[in-house]
């Protein structure tokens, strides 16, 4: 067990709609804050950002369906489903409205559900993600392993996960965590959040979305082109860009403490406090 990772232990969730895996750790009575993770990993994920969060906030981290240790239905792998799995989930635990930062694949969960229950959703912060892929040769590559996964073993996707991940800064120790975060992964998952991530296409919603909303990128991100994201600049109303020099998609890896700080500052800002609208800046 590496010291950067602790265990970060959870519950079964009984939804209307599935069981879902949930760790819930933090400080109760404080604003409630939803983690959703990224493509073929799992909740344990944002393990590197606990420490800096948990003091202000009550985390609530789930696995999606098909990933980590929720079910895994045969049917339901648009992001559509999985937003309406976070809503379903809310209802459980009576949770009528969350801070929501959603994480690669995450980040098409976390728009869904802002744009499906935007009454659930408090501020709304997207992490190296966008609304959707516009390369012809991503989607392709996509559809490859939606296909693939049917048949292969789960262990084949640690390979393609670190070359995603891979930029500068990310900690050597990567390597020992990877297979950690990406453990019980199912093929269904794999193949259904590959389907996932080729079909979605969020941008007609986002123009009447009123969230208060942060966009957070890296510059050396192999996995979110700035083509897709900037959809988000431009049609968002009101959005402020953080811009991450030296990072590439596995941010969370290699900058945590920049990246808590950042998040922590923005879900505590009063408010009162208006972001101005399409404001950017790097880091």
């Amino acid at each position: 067990m590496t010291d950067t990772l602790k265990p970060w232990p959870g519950d079964d969730v009984v939804t209307s709609r599935l069981r879902l895996y949930l760790r819930r750790s933090g400080s109760k009575g404080s604003p409630a804050v939803l983690l959703l993770h990224g493509y073929a990993v799992n909740g344990w994920m944002f393990g590197l950002l606990r420490n800096d969060l948990e003091p202000e906030f009550d985390l609530l981290v789930p696995d999606l369906r098909g990933h980590g240790l929720s079910d895994a239905p045969q049917q339901g792998w648009q992001a559509e489903d999985l937003a309406d799995d976070i809503a379903a989930l809310l209802d459980a635990l009576s949770i009528p409205k969350i801070h929501t930062v959603g994480y690669s694949m995450g980040g098409f969960v976390a728009l869904a559900l802002a744009q499906r229950h935007p009454d659930r959703v408090d501020r709304l912060a997207l992490l190296c993600t966008a609304p959707y892929s516009s390369s012809r040769r991503r989607r392709a590559g996509l559809a490859a392993l939606e296909q693939l996964f049917r048949r292969l073993p789960p262990e084949a996707m640690l390979g393609i996960t670190y070359r995603l991940l891979a930029g500068p800064n990310l900690p050597p120790e990567m390597r020992e965590i990877l297979p950690m975060i990406m453990r019980h992964n199912c093929r269904r998952g794999l193949s259904g959040g590959a389907r996932l991530l080729r079909k979605a296409d969020l941008r007609p919603g986002l123009s009447t979305m009123q969230h208060q909303c942060l966009l957070v990128t890296a510059e050396h991100d192999t996995a979110v082109f700035p083509r897709d994201w900037q959809a988000l600049l431009h049609e968002v109303p009101s959005l402020r860009h953080e811009h991450f020099e030296g990072a590439g998609h596995g941010l969370a890896a290699s900058h945590p403490k920049e990246l808590s700080a950042l998040l922590r500052e923005f879900l505590t800002d009063p408010p009162d406090h208006e972001t101005p609208p399409k404001s950017s800046s790097s880091l």
